[in-house]
């Protein structure tokens, strides 16, 4: 009992998988009740780990007898992660096999500067091997395994799982079983070069993986940035043509109203009158502040306020943006106005129904900040504002997108929401030139 009990804290290959799949489980999407999966599968895959090492320390360490334990081990790694996180089985095979590349990392730093140890261990040894495991597979998690999972998954296909499963195995078993078999007793020295060399094949690995990852997150973000733009592009002019007509049919409008003057008939013509009036009184949602793409985007959210019961309120100097180009301007304001407009319309009580919107120089720099009420919890996660849409891979990229803008121009931005209140604040330096 007191030599499995020095098994069970030995750092074995079971310790070493489990410490690793739990390091690369923490950037995941956890499912729920995570905390009850992982405590089961770390107990019984500890206690049936030391059972095994207890068979192959009595049979003696060959193939045949440490290929179950190390199986076993991956299977456990494996579980702990399906189980855990909330990821598909090829997603966790993904998980489990760069954990094992980690795990292996740690493995060959504790074979090259230490050589093998035997059995009993010194405590002093035991504690320096976990030591090097701890730092490994830290520095392999700050490295790597936090910047693989999007949005707390994977989502590589079922073929990369697979080829980077067998890839992590040729060389973290396979490979590593035939240098021991070899080298390990007729020449040490080469087995630490082939140690070192499976430690490096390791890293090259894991460093792949994530630049392949991190190129996808680019390519993302440049295709759904391209989509914004272009829908943007064609709102943008639709929008323009919509008050271009109205700022005709108002001018046309007012000649009408004079020719009604000279009717003969006093009712008819003052009935008249009185309906064209009301209709030209939508010339006094035109927006005027001084740039074109300003005026047409002000405009068509404000004519959308009037037809919500939406209060507004503007003090523009659009002079001041005169350096943004159109499409950026567009993208930045139709955003911001939208998740206004939408938030207001939630609010219960019609009277807080209002959107307020201020451009103004502060500084040197253009200061844009748009205000409304919202009725339901606003969470803002790492200063970004979390979508409440059921979807919300689709959703969500407004914020995202005001963002990209302001820093395209070496601005900022900042949202908060407090006592009921939502702003959202955008500075962008104004150019010397502008």
């Amino acid at each position: 009992m007191r030599h499995f009990f020095y098994l069970l804290i030995q750092p074995n290959f079971m310790q070493g998988m489990l410490l690793a799949s739990c390091l690369f489980l923490i950037p995941l999407k956890r499912r729920q009740g995570w905390q009850i999966r992982l405590a089961s599968v770390c107990t019984l895959s500890l206690l049936a780990g030391t059972g095994l090492d207890l068979l192959v320390e009595q049979a003696g360490f060959t193939l045949l007898t440490t290929i179950p334990y190390y199986s076993a081990s991956l299977v456990a790694g494996w579980l702990l992660v399906y189980l855990c996180a909330d990821l598909s089985v090829t997603d966790a095979l993904y998980g489990v096999s760069c954990a094992y590349a980690a795990q292996h990392m740690a493995f060959c730093t504790i074979i090259v500067f230490g050589g093998e140890h035997s059995y009993p261990m010194p405590l002093r040894r035991t504690l320096a091997e976990w030591a090097v495991h701890l730092v490994v597979l830290g520095l392999c998690y700050l490295l790597f395994a936090r910047r693989l999972p999007i949005q707390g998954h994977y989502q590589v296909s079922p073929s990369k799982a697979v080829i980077t499963a067998g890839i992590v195995l040729f060389i973290a078993m396979i490979l590593n079983r035939i240098v021991r078999e070899v080298w390990q007793t007729a020449d040490p020295t080469v087995y630490s070069i082939c140690m070192a060399y499976d430690f490096f094949s390791c890293l090259f690995i894991l460093w792949l993986q994530a630049e392949q990852r991190r190129e996808v997150s680019l390519l993302a973000a440049v295709e759904t940035e391209r989509r914004l733009r272009l829908q943007t592009q064609e709102q943008y002019e639709l929008s323009r043509e919509n008050i271009d007509l109205i700022n005709r049919k108002c001018h046309d409008l007012k000649h009408q109203i004079a020719a009604l003057r000279f009717v003969d008939s006093r009712e008819e013509r003052e009935a008249s009158l009185r309906e064209i009036e009301n209709s030209v009184m939508i010339y006094d949602s035109v927006a005027k502040t001084g740039n074109e793409v300003l005026d047409t985007v002000l405009t068509e959210k404000s004519l959308l306020c009037e037809r919500n019961g939406i209060s507004w309120t503007c003090m523009a100097d659009g002079h001041l943006l005169d350096f943004i180009t159109p499409v950026d301007l567009y993208t930045l304001f139709g955003n911001a106005l939208d998740n206004a407009i939408e938030g207001s319309l939630e609010v219960p009580n019609r009277e807080q129904r209002n959107v307020s919107v201020t451009v103004q120089n502060r500084h040197g720099a253009a200061f844009i900040q748009v205000e409304n009420y919202f009725a339901h919890p606003i969470q803002l996660e790492h200063g970004m504002l979390r979508t409440t849409k059921p979807d919300p891979e689709n959703h969500g990229f407004g914020i995202s997108s005001i963002r990209s803008v302001a820093q395209r121009y070496g601005g900022t931005m900042d949202i908060s929401a407090e006592d009921g209140i939502f702003l959202l604040s955008v500075l962008i330096p104004i150019p010397a030139d502008s």
